[in-house]
């Protein structure tokens, strides 16, 4: 008898080798798939507080931070760090600064003021081309918004040409009312100003008056310290003075403005709009 002999396979019939070789490269797709997934995700650059501050500060007009840039509304992108180091001379940074520069020293808030160290202006280093886009950038183009404000009405009455960007307008008279409120002994001392809107050049130099953007009013100048009154003719350094009310510059501080007080180039009398060095992340601790 002749034993049975097994089938032979049909031509159709899937391959055991080609199958082991399907199950092989199954098992490599899902190695490299565990190892994607074990391999650590690449994070983004971090943006700097101080893009993070600007931003906060100015909804309305910036509306996107990237990790070296700010992206305005209308779609223009400025860059934050230039990659340039600071200059080392004071005097060259103020012209040259960029928005780093600008944000590099903290605003200190409160009464307990120290005496600024040399060179400490904080406010005082400012990106102009930032504020051009921001308020305009020339006298017309700012005129286009301004809005009288009447500086304590119950008091003095003086109208005074204010941006209304930013409703700068708004925080003046917010200012102006809580003022009022104070005894007469103080509030007496900053019924008169020396206004607000002109554009000018700061005093020997090529950079733009903060005032020529609206933003800024000086006040109490009878009452008031100006660096430039008391500067020593050797060179040697500033002597701090104030004799300008702190609970003034309390009331200031808390609508977003910030004092010349606080720079080793005192300009007691000084107040501008900057809230982005007022954000809890850019002040001083």
């Amino acid at each position: 008898m002749i034993p049975a002999q097994p089938p032979s396979a049909s031509p159709d019939a899937p391959s055991t080798a080609v199958g082991g070789q399907g199950r092989r490269v199954a098992l490599t797709l899902a190695g490299l798939l565990l190892l994607l997934m074990a391999a650590p995700a690449r994070s983004e650059p971090p943006i700097p507080q101080g893009l993070q501050c600007l931003k906060a500060a100015y909804p309305e007009h910036i509306c996107a931070i990237e990790a070296n840039a700010l992206v305005w509304c209308d779609g223009t992108r400025m860059i934050y760090d230039d990659g340039q180091a600071p200059p080392a001379d004071y005097e060259r940074l103020l012209v040259g600064g960029d928005l780093r520069d600008q944000m590099a020293a903290r605003y200190k808030v409160g009464k307990d003021y120290p005496i600024p160290p040399l060179n400490f202006d904080p406010g005082r280093v400012r990106y102009q081309p930032f504020f051009e886009k921001m308020y305009g950038d020339s006298a017309k183009a700012v005129s286009r918004n301004l809005t009288p404000v009447r500086w304590m009405p119950a008091t003095s009455g003086r109208k005074l040409p204010v941006s209304r960007v930013n409703g700068v307008n708004k925080k003046l008279e917010a200012v102006s009312a809580e003022i009022e409120k104070l005894p007469p002994e103080i509030r007496g001392k900053v019924t008169e100003t020396s206004g607000t809107f002109v554009w000018r050049n700061i005093h020997d130099t090529d950079r733009l008056s903060m005032h020529s953007f609206a933003i800024a009013v000086d006040v109490g100048v009878k009452h008031s310290d100006f660096w430039k009154w008391s500067r020593p003719r050797d060179g040697a350094p500033l002597v701090y003075r104030n004799r300008f009310p702190l609970e003034v510059v309390e009331i200031f501080e808390r609508h977003g403005v910030i004092w010349g007080g606080t720079w080793y180039h005192y300009d007691t009398m000084h107040f501008e709009y900057r809230p982005e060095l007022l954000a809890p992340g850019c002040r001083a601790p």
